[in-house]
């Protein structure tokens, strides 16, 4: 499901560990693909993340430091 929702992201060692969203902290157990890629001077970080049957995907913007939750997929 598309989501496109600002989100809070913990980050250690340049690693995401958790998500908060809508008021839950959701600890992340793996990262699968994580590529990166230019819009005009932005640079952009994707994560692919699972927090137990939970699978998201973050975008994180390089020029507003900001997270956005891209997508949410319940029941792996």
């Amino acid at each position: 499901m598309t989501i496109d929702e600002k989100v809070t992201v913990g980050i250690v060692n340049n690693i995401p560990k958790y998500v908060i969203w809508k008021g839950r902290s959701h600890n992340i157990t793996q990262i699968g693909l994580h590529h990166v890629y230019r819009e005009g001077k932005t640079l952009y970080h994707i994560f692919s993340v699972t927090s137990g049957t939970l699978f998201m995907r973050l975008k994180f913007d390089t020029d507003t430091l900001g997270w956005i939750l891209e997508e949410v997929e319940d029941g792996i």
